[in-house]
C-alpha cells in the first residue's frame, strides 16, 4: 500500500477529530469537498468518505487509504491533485491560530531563510539582505 495514501486517510481522521484553527478547518473542508466531489457517482466511494466523517477512527482510515491508491493508480492525474491539495491542507493545518507554516519543496539550490518577521538584516557569508 502507498505509504502516502496512508498517511493521508490516517491523518483525516485525525484531524476529523481534532479542534483546528479556522485556516486549517477551511482547509480540510475543501479537500474533504474535494473528494465528495470526485466520487460524486460512486456510492460506495461516498460510502467510505461519509463514514470517515461521521464515525472517525482508525478502522475508517484504511478503507479510504485503499480507496485513494486505487483510485491515483487509475488516474495518476487524480493523484497528483489529491497530493497538492493535501500539502496545502497540511500546511494550514500546521499553520495553527496565527496563520504561519514554513514549507519548501522541490529542488533548491542556493541559501533559504524561513521566517515570519525579520527586523535586521539577514546574511549568508557575507551577502546581506535588508528588509
Amino acid at each position: 500500500m502507498d505509504p502516502f495514501m496512508v498517511t493521508a486517510a490516517t491523518t483525516l481522521v485525525a484531524w476529523t477529530t481534532t479542534e483546528l484553527a479556522q485556516g486549517g478547518r477551511q482547509a480540510v473542508s475543501a479537500l474533504v469537498d474535494f473528494l465528495r466531489d470526485r466520487f460524486r457517482r460512486e456510492p460506495e466511494a461516498r460510502q467510505v468518505i461519509e463514514g470517515l466523517l461521521h464515525q472517525p477512527s482508525q478502522d475508517a482510515a484504511h478503507p479510504l487509504a485503499v480507496l485513494l491508491e486505487r483510485e491515483a493508480r487509475r488516474d495518476p492525474a487524480f493523484g497528483a491533485e489529491f497530493q497538492a491539495r493535501w500539502e496545502w491542507a497540511n500546511a494550514a493545518v500546521a499553520a495553527g491560530p496565527d496563520g504561519v507554516a514554513n514549507s519548501i519543496s522541490g529542488d533548491v539550490s542556493g541559501p533559504v531563510v524561513q521566517a515570519r518577521d525579520i527586523h535586521g538584516g539577514v546574511s549568508f557569508g557575507g551577502d546581506s539582505v535588508r528588509h
